[in-house]
């Protein structure tokens, strides 16, 4: 009796549960499957071969945030479930696991008619590719994911700009340039913050801080975007610009700290001391 109560749950009634036609019953049993953390994998990739979708739409769910390399195999499989919401999950388990095995057959769907799944492929090549496994498709990869930030959906461009980060922005400088212009407004406020990142060289693969030409250009798109009518874009502006360590946008800056909103204020006030500490040092 004492060692029967001391033996560890069984996942099977979760996994049962799953099969369920009420979403927050199946929400409730796949919490409760993630507390298993990896124990349940081995499990869990088993049901991906269940006939009911919304079994394999929860299992390709919970390894994607279970994040084991083990699940990799089965949610390669997954991509070319009949269902592109699986398809969709397995491709951002995939990324989230970061699998490098994963990249050939996510490069098969990259044109999918699916906007979710398109974007979702677009978003794990970036996360899944390896420079010691994919040098030769590497030219391939960066021509697809640029090609993706002229999509014509907004969430499959801003799936290519977290893409193009993972591949350290190379030869996408113009276009993330481009993009903080672009007619969605999160689009814009991702393309802002990217560069930041992309002037220093925080990025995976960077090359490293860009030119002082492409600098000059990059400062020259966040202070345009220090008029943006959303706010979250304008603090986003400010704090790209704080990270450059843009002295050239100081007259900017004092402008927002004049007209702006109180945190614009806020914002413009810190950064310019930051910035005109510098100056004078």
């Amino acid at each position: 009796m004492l060692f029967a109560g001391c033996q560890e749950p069984s996942p099977d009634p979760e996994i049962e549960r799953l099969s369920s036609m009420q979403s927050k019953i199946r929400e409730k049993a796949a919490g409760k499957l993630l507390l298993f953390g990896e124990r349940v994998v081995p499990r869990l990739i088993e049901e991906t071969d269940s006939e009911l979708i919304r079994v394999r739409f929860e299992v390709a769910r919970i390894l994607g945030r279970i994040k084991d390399p083990r699940a990799t195999d089965a949610l390669i499989e997954l991509l070319n479930d009949s269902s592109f919401n699986v398809a969709q999950y397995a491709a951002w388990g995939l990324g989230e696991i970061q699998a490098p095995a994963a990249v050939p057959e996510l490069l098969r769907h990259t044109q999918s008619v699916s906007k979710g799944f398109r974007g979702q492929v677009i978003r794990a090549l970036g996360s899944c590719y390896d420079d010691n496994v994919h040098a030769e498709l590497r030219d391939s990869i960066h021509t697809i994911v640029k090609g993706a930030l002229r999509d014509s959906t907004p969430d499959v461009r801003i799936s290519a700009l977290l893409s193009a980060r993972h591949l350290g922005y190379r030869v996408m400088t113009e276009e993330v340039i481009r993009m903080s212009r672009d007619p969605s407004a999160k689009v814009r406020h991702v393309a802002v913050q990217a560069l930041g990142q992309l002037a220093v060289g925080d990025a995976p693969r960077s090359l490293g801080p860009v030119s002082v030409r492409t600098r000059t250009n990059i400062v020259e798109a966040l202070m345009l975007s220090l008029e943006e009518p959303m706010q979250s874009i304008r603090t986003k502006a400010v704090r790209s610009l704080e990270k450059i360590g843009a002295q050239a946008a100081i007259p900017a800056l004092e402008r927002l700290l004049k007209t702006g909103t109180d945190k614009d204020q806020r914002e413009a006030r810190r950064v310019l001391e930051g910035l005109q500490a510098t100056a004078a040092s």
